[in-house]
């Protein structure tokens, strides 16, 4: 899975590039119904598209405790995954997810440019990104794990795309390392903590993303899936 060559990059490199920080209001109970967004299971089947910005993180499948996972590796790089889905945040309103981070960059701060390096991150585009002949930079939502410059509850405006980009630090240092964490976060309320409105438009793609080109420290973290829960 390495690059996962066989697709085609998508022109949302502008917002992947961006990082930001996350309200603890944001977390929510199970409604009924489910929509899948991506397992680690169907990940070749999945269509993910490779978008790198510097270098190459290495996205891998592998098996861990048992799970199957997506690993992905930083070699001082910047890339990510990114696949089309279809969330409408009113009808589908909490997204619940699996990850799991081995090592982090301890010098990592999203809040400045050669900082901006993160453990693991998912991003929800929320509008159509684009091709990347003609990329739009539609309002976009990032839950990261990230270092403990950052407390939990943090909203951080992106460096490299303010105001397009913002990421809501739901994991926070090394408390947790090397286990799963399952989080589940109600959107459209993580979206006005960290936009001041409520989302207009449903989520059009997702994006798995992990980095160190910044830091250049060591960085691993296993990616296992997303759901969104419906009502």
């Amino acid at each position: 899975m390495g690059g996962w060559r066989p697709w085609a990059s998508i022109g949302v490199a502008a917002l992947l590039a961006a990082c930001a920080g996350a309200p603890p209001g944001g977390r929510a109970g199970a409604p009924a119904g489910e929509q899948v967004l991506f397992a680690a299971e169907s990940a070749i089947q999945d269509e993910w598209q490779p978008v790198a910005l510097r270098g190459e993180t290495e996205y891998r499948l592998a098996v861990v405790d048992g799970r199957v996972v997506i690993r992905a590796i930083g070699r001082q790089s910047a890339s990510g995954l990114l696949r089309s889905v279809q969330v409408d945040p009113s009808r589908c309103p909490v997204l619940e997810w699996t990850w799991r981070v081995e090592r982090l960059q301890p010098d990592a701060d999203l809040r400045v440019k050669e900082g901006d390096d993160v453990a693991a991150s998912i991003f929800l585009f929320f509008g159509d990104p684009g091709l990347l002949i003609s990329p739009n930079r539609v309002p976009t939502l990032r839950y990261v794990w990230t270092s403990a410059r950052l407390p939990v509850g943090a909203v951080v405006d992106s460096p490299y795309a303010p105001g397009i980009v913002r990421s809501l630090v739901v994991e926070s240092g090394e408390s947790r390392l090397g286990r799963f964490v399952t989080e589940r976060r109600r959107i459209a309320d993580d979206f006005e903590q960290a936009f001041g409105r409520r989302p207009t438009a449903a989520v059009q793609a997702i994006a798995l993303f992990t980095d160190n080109d910044q830091t250049g420290q060591p960085v691993e973290a296993y990616y296992a899936g997303a759901r969104a829960l419906c009502e």
